[in-house]
């Protein structure tokens, strides 16, 4: 019987795999590794849901970014270590991943020891997929050279075909032109598969963000460079707010930031739910206002689930017409049915009429 695997490190891979299952009827196995917060209670309501075969959810203690040293080890015991979530004598013929961290290529070598026929089905792992060719296969010299050592060879042309939600966009990584890129079934295509994302990632009332306008707010703290720039994209929040009303605007801050921001404007305090689950159960996604200075949240509405808010990027206002946002924003703009829904304004003056047009 044919039988597939998924290896999951993030939410966002974990919904994915929710779409590619449910879209496509794939029975299939989960191995579910610990690298975000509240991965057991997710692991659990996938169980419930009954959504996989099986699900294993893996402590990340041991496999979440070791030393080198660690790492070469446990790639040495790749067979040992992988008994700690592969059952023994367990085979597949389709391995589903979308990065190529440690613990993923230890599972793959594996997987392939116990069948050389293995297909290898790369998928589409956030914004990242098409940023040039820097998706999974293209590595970092330090592990290909100690996969060379070790005489491994995972990712074989041959093996590999890509699941892509916007095939129009993915560029392949040098030497794997010849393998597939196929469509990937995108969650929002079924209420369904909408409704299970939310669920499986504990979305209740309590989490929805009734304010029409979401700011996604930058890493703030952490990049001396970025940080210069915050006071004016804090008078940008300031232009927004009181031209929507600030009732009716929130900030999300960034969920890694050291502060936040200095606007007179309501900062979101709701739990640690990623934000593609919080559009998974949010009403009226194509009603809302989304603004950044940059963040590529604004883009997954349209990517994930197929819909299209407006959205306003502020990087013209503080970056200038060369910025280096620009061509991730053209790019993603591309996608809208309707283009004049994603706009760029180049001062705070357009600004503020873009949102005066937008009340009317």
């Amino acid at each position: 019987m044919s039988r597939a695997l998924f290896a999951c490190t993030t939410p966002y891979q974990v919904m994915g795999a929710i779409g590619i299952v449910s879209a496509e009827k794939t029975e299939a196995d989960l191995i579910l590794f610990g690298m975000f917060e509240g991965y057991e209670d997710v692991a659990a309501r996938i169980r419930e849901a009954g959504l996989f075969r099986e699900v294993t959810a893996v402590a990340p203690d041991r496999y979440k970014a070791p030393g080198r040293k660690a790492a070469l080890k446990q790639m040495l015991r790749a067979r040992s270590v992988s008994r700690d979530f592969l059952a023994e004598g367990l085979v597949y013929d389709r391995f589903y991943s979308s990065s190529r961290a440690h613990i993923k290529n230890i599972l793959l070598h594996e997987l392939i020891r116990r069948n050389k026929g293995l297909k290898i089905i790369i998928y589409d792992d956030g914004m990242g997929t098409y940023d040039g060719d820097s998706h999974v296969l293209n590595t970092t010299d330090r592990r290909k050279k100690a996969e060379r050592l070790l005489g491994w060879d995972l990712y074989r042309p041959e093996r590999i075909e890509y699941l892509v939600y916007e095939p129009g966009l993915f560029t392949k990584p040098k030497g794997y032109e010849a393998c597939a890129v196929k469509p990937m079934p995108k969650p929002g295509e079924r209420e369904e598969t909408m409704a299970q994302i939310a669920r499986v990632f504990g979305v209740t009332e309590k989490d929805e963000i009734p304010e029409k306008v979401i700011i996604f707010d930058p890493y703030r703290g952490a990049d001396r460079e970025r940080d210069r720039i915050l006071p004016e994209i804090d008078r940008c929040y300031e232009a927004a707010a009181e031209a929507f009303g600030r009732g009716n605007v929130i900030v999300k801050p960034h969920p890694r930031s050291l502060k936040q921001t200095e606007a007179d404007v309501k900062v979101y305090a709701g739990s640690g739910i990623p934000m593609e689950a919080l559009y998974a159960g949010m009403r009226n996604l194509e009603e809302r206002v989304l603004v950044t200075y940059a963040s590529t949240a604004v883009y997954t509405p349209k990517v994930l689930f197929g819909k299209e808010p407006r959205v306003i990027a502020l990087f013209r206002i503080t970056d200038g017409e060369e910025s280096e946002w620009r061509p991730q924003f053209e790019k993603f703009r591309g996608l809208y049915k309707e283009k004049e829904r994603m706009a760029a304004p180049g001062s705070l003056e357009e600004l503020e009429s873009m949102v005066r047009k937008m009340r009317q």
